[in-house]
């Protein structure tokens, strides 16, 4: 058949929102859906005991937070990725859709012994060019990364880069260091 006439728009994006809220039916809908990676530090300099300190960190985060367990915007989606010289990934945002399977995973991430030395900037570009690639959509979609670090890192101005793609992809870069970075810190601000 013919082609229609073209629809209008009687809301704008935030009425719509509001609306939506409103008409809910009792769900809890969310300010800002949340898409959430963790970085793991596996260096070469990272004890066992330092790595436990990271994991219970991140699970406690994790504890507190609303996780989303179906495709309706409520909660978190959340992917972890382990680092040293390469990054790579451990959990998917599609991997677990319970939170306490998630726990679980998070409990069983084992510290690889590795030799090489810790480049932070890499790993910051990794997640911003391949974890953050397939986010769910939306104006309000928040992008964060979070990153546990034991030092100080090799790369600082791959760090520098990384920050300056992360502000045009729209996402919140933190880095959570076991032990004083300079270098990490003035690459950051």
């Amino acid at each position: 058949g013919y082609r229609g006439p073209p629809g209008f728009r009687n809301m704008s994006e935030c009425q719509l929102i509001t609306f939506i809220r409103d008409n809910c039916g009792g769900h809890e809908c969310p300010a800002y859906p949340t898409e959430l990676v963790f970085g793991l530090d596996m260096s070469d300099d990272v004890t066992p005991a330092a790595f436990k300190r990271m994991r219970s960190s991140l699970l406690a985060l994790l504890e507190d937070m609303s996780i989303s367990e179906s495709n309706c915007p409520t909660g978190a989606r959340v992917a972890v990725v382990g680092y040293s010289a390469h990054t790579k990934h451990l959990i998917r945002f599609h991997d677990y859709h319970r939170k306490s399977q998630l726990l679980e995973a998070v409990r069983n991430i084992a510290l690889e012994r590795t030799a090489s030395r810790r480049h932070l900037g890499a790993a910051m570009r990794f997640v911003g060019n391949n974890v953050f690639k397939r986010v769910r959509q939306g104006v309000r979609v928040r992008k964060v990364a979070v990153f546990f670090s034991n030092g100080p890192s090799q790369d600082s101005e791959d760090i520098v880069t990384a920050v300056m793609e992360y502000r045009a992809l729209n996402i919140m870069p933190a880095v959570v260091a076991l032990r004083q970075s300079t270098n990490t810190q003035k690459a950051l601000q």
